[in-house]
């Protein structure tokens, strides 16, 4: 074990070392919650446009969702193994690099981040079944996973198992939505498969590219902004 964990240590500091003015200030924005607020209004009314009134139903899905993977990830497993951050690591906390000086709390594992971003993205993924969409939410489950090594707030190795933690929640909840959903939309369907991709073909193309567009759209300005206070004398970092 203390070989793995060795690993994890030197991983995290390579990918925690590649730091500039305009990274410190991109990923600063990507791993906050509050940025992503108008992606989740635009998945919100995706679900209202193409379920109705009956989008509620899948909308409290997904919260349950994020809040069981957010419950398990930080108020079990972080307890229960306490394993410290690296900003907290006897060994590497005078080696990484942070953001602002933030460092969170004491332990890490398994990310809370990455648990909730790959729940979020499994599930749409499962339930709109829009190659485009499905790429776009796990480019972003991606980047804001990789926030938290970058800022020096997690492991490698939080993050791997909070992204498998969150696919297993989502793969699991999504039977269960399977299991209950036929009591509150109509789909024509003879078998489970079927079901499935009436479930699908209930938000056609139109909306789901909406959706996509959000999450690269948000990025972009990112990109913009982080420019934009790196000439002005790198408000972050």
């Amino acid at each position: 074990m203390d070989w793995l964990i060795d690993i994890d240590r030197h991983l995290t500091l390579w990918l925690n070392s590649w730091h500039t003015g305009f990274a410190d200030c991109f990923y600063y924005f990507i791993t906050a919650s509050t940025t992503w607020i108008p992606l989740y209004l635009v998945l919100a009314w995706m679900f209202f446009k193409q379920q109705g009134g009956r989008g509620l139903v899948t909308i409290i899905t997904i919260a349950i969702l994020v809040g069981l993977a957010d419950f398990i990830s930080s108020s079990v497993l972080k307890p229960l193994i306490e394993r410290p951050r690296p900003c907290h690591d006897e060994i590497m906390q005078w080696m990484v690099h942070l953001v602002n000086g933030r460092r969170g709390g004491m332990f890490g594992f398994v990310s809370s981040h990455a648990a909730n971003t790959f729940a979020l993205a499994t599930f749409v993924a499962l339930v709109v079944r829009h190659t485009g969409l499905s790429l776009s939410l796990f480019a972003w489950a991606f980047l804001n996973s990789y926030s938290r090594i970058y800022n020096g707030m997690h492991f490698v190795g939080d993050i791997v198992c909070g992204a498998i933690l969150g696919m297993i929640l989502a793969r699991l909840v999504y039977e269960f939505y399977l299991r209950s959903v036929y009591h509150f939309f109509v789909i024509p369907h003879h078998n489970k498969r079927t079901l499935k991709s009436g479930l699908g073909r209930m938000f056609g193309e139109d909306a789901p590219v909406i959706a996509a567009c959000a999450v690269w759209f948000t990025i972009l300005l990112l990109v913009i902004v982080s420019t934009l206070m790196l000439k002005w004398n790198g408000v972050v970092g």
